[in-house]
This record gives C-alpha cells, sequence and structure tokens, in this order.
C-alpha cells in the first residue's frame, strides 16, 4: 500500500518506488514463510489487499498456479510491476468498495490496517471475504518500543513524530498487538502469531524502507512545529552515518482459519 501521509514531492514516484521495493526485500521472505504454514497451495484463490508493488501478489500467482487465482488491490496501482495472467490487478478502496464474500481461500494484507482509520471495519470485511476453511493472514507492527528506544537528536525527535503518528492522528501504530484479540472476536480457529525485529542501517532494506519514508515526512513534522528545517537535515545525515545502527519495530504476524460449514 502506497503512503500517502506525507504528500507527493519532486521525485516522489522514484523514491517511493525504491521505498516500496526496499519493503519488499526486507519483508517479503518472513510473509512467504507464514504462507507455507499455511498450507498455501496450487489452485487456491487469493485477495492480496494493500498490494503495493505487487511482489506478494507475484508470488502467489507463481504458487497457486494456472488453477488458481489472485486479486491484487490497493488505493494507488502506479507502482505496482505487471503480474502474471492469474494475478488480477484492481484499484479498490477495502474500506468503501464491495468486496467478494466467502470467496477466497487466503486474504492476506500486510503494513495496511494501521494506516486506515475503519481499521475495526475493514478486518471484519476481509474476514467476510474468506471462505469456510480458508485463511486470514494479518501483518502489521507494534511501534512503542520502536518509538522509545534511545536515539541521538534531533533524529529522536523526528523518529518519534513518525513512529507515534504525530502527524497523523487517525493511525494506530501498534494495532499489531491489537490483532489476536480481532481474531479471536472474530470467531477464528487455529490461531497463531509471530513476530521478527531487526537491526536497521542505511545502505540495506531493512532501514531504507523507513529512511526514504522520513525524507518525505520531514517537511510536514517541520510544519508541525517538531524541529527546525535545519534539524531535519541533521536527522537525516545521522541516520545515513557510518556505524549508525538502530532497532526496528515489531512486525507481527497472525493467522486464523474460519470454520468450515
Amino acid at each position: 500500500m502506497a503512503d500517502e501521509s506525507y504528500g507527493a514531492y519532486e521525485g516522489y514516484e522514484d523514491s517511493e518506488r525504491v521505498r516500496l521495493n526496499q519493503l519488499a526485500e526486507a519483508r517479503d521472505p518472513r510473509t512467504r514463510r507464514v504462507l507455507d504454514r499455511i498450507g498455501l497451495s496450487y489452485g487456491w484463490r487469493c485477495w492480496e489487499v494493500g498490494a503495493g508493488a505487487g511482489s506478494v501478489s507475484a508470488w502467489l500467482g507463481r504458487r497457486v498456479g494456472p488453477e488458481g487465482a489472485v486479486w491484487s488491490t490497493d488505493l494507488d496501482l502506479q507502482f505496482h510491476r505487471p503480474v502474471l495472467p492469474n494475478v488480477a490487478v484492481e484499484q479498490h478502496d477495502v474500506a468503501r468498495d464491495p468486496a467478494p464474500r466467502a470467496a477466497f481461500d487466503l486474504v492476506h494484507t500486510r503494513a495496511v490496517l494501521q494506516h486506515v482509520p475503519e481499521r475495526d471495519q475493514v478486518i471484519e470485511t476481509l474476514w467476510a471475504a474468506v471462505a469456510p476453511g480458508g485463511w486470514l493472514v494479518v501483518e502489521d507492527g507494534a511501534f512503542q518500543a520502536f518509538s522509545e528506544q534511545p536515539l541521538p537528536e534531533p533524529y529522536a525527535t523526528v523518529h518519534r513524530a513518525m513512529a507515534t503518528g504525530a502527524t497523523a492522528e487517525w493511525r494506530d501504530p501498534n494495532f499489531g498487538v491489537r490483532l489476536p484479540g480481532r481474531f479471536r472476536d472474530l470467531g477464528a480457529e487455529d490461531i497463531d502469531i509471530t513476530g521478527e525485529v531487526w537491526a536497521m542501517r542505511s545502505g540495506e532494506p531493512g532501514g531504507e524502507w523507513w529512511f526514504l519514508a522520513m525524507e518525505r515526512a520531514i517537511p510536514r513534522i517541520v510544519q508541525a512545529g517538531l524541529v527546525t528545517a535545519e534539524e531535519g537535515q541533521t536527522a537525516l545525515a545521522q541516520v545515513r552515518a557510518p556505524g549508525f545502527v538502530m532497532m526496528s519495530s515489531l512486525s507481527i504476524a497472525v493467522w486464523g482459519r474460519k470454520p468450515a460449514k
């Protein structure tokens, strides 16, 4: 899902394309491991929600084969790469547009719901789209420790503003923590959970997806009066300095199966 919370600027498209590719390189291996654990196989019907650049959708298309199908959706498709014939790409607002019911063996979304104000409604929509016996897999973040880790100023102030959603009051940066309870409320069976943290460094996918977003965020953070423009530039230099390393957010994946009829 393209993050529009900090707006566009000159060079935005190239920067966002790079950021999404870095995010995919950092996160896709864990996503693939989780989907393997639920038994993803040939012939499945899948919905990838908030597909971004489409890397997970393409992998799903290969896994389910020509007898399977993938519906790859996002609000913004400008960064979605070409995919296989069995992957249908469509612009879709999961909070407002109609969605099929009981249609998919797998519904998956990653790093989307924390950015959607109607997240509680949306997770019910996703669950309703799962066929009996199928799976819902949701990956989202827990940013509390991430935001509070000791960091040098002024980067610490910039980082906290981004991590806590200070410039986007509708965001829930800790929605990943709430996922197990939401799955219980939905009546999911065979619920399971995994989480992951990693070292974030400049020049590596695990850090670049965040630092590129930071470049876009700084004008809004400056506008909000949290730092000066000069401090914003200093913060960028701090994370690009040789040897800089920090802890990632906790990325949580929760999955559950809809009871068979």
